[in-house]
């Protein structure tokens, strides 16, 4: 069973308007890894210089009722989770 990872509107240009793709099972860097095929730029978009998710974005994983924020790019992510990926956004 693939995992649904789904992208709000601060991606529509790398996903050219597709907001879900899926993946298999694995850790945070190798499904964006496995995405990058798919969405060129992604990596230089989520990414920071060192390594991490870009503070501009949370990555959300829903594992049945329970939603927790990812910082850490060696979470694991198994069947029947589902992640979204979303800009913060601020102001005034």
């Amino acid at each position: 069973m693939a995992i649904p990872v789904k992208f709000l509107s601060a991606f529509q240009e790398q996903t050219q308007g597709k907001t879900t793709f899926f993946v298999e099972e694995g850790q945070l860097s190798q499904i964006f890894g496995e995405l990058q095929k798919e969405i060129p730029g992604l990596k230089e978009k989520l990414w920071d210089k060192e390594g991490k998710i870009h503070p501009a974005y949370n990555v959300i994983l829903i594992r049945g009722d329970t939603q927790q924020l990812c910082h850490d790019l060696n979470s694991k992510v198994k069947e029947g989770d589902e992640l979204i990926i979303i800009p913060i956004i601020s102001g005034g």
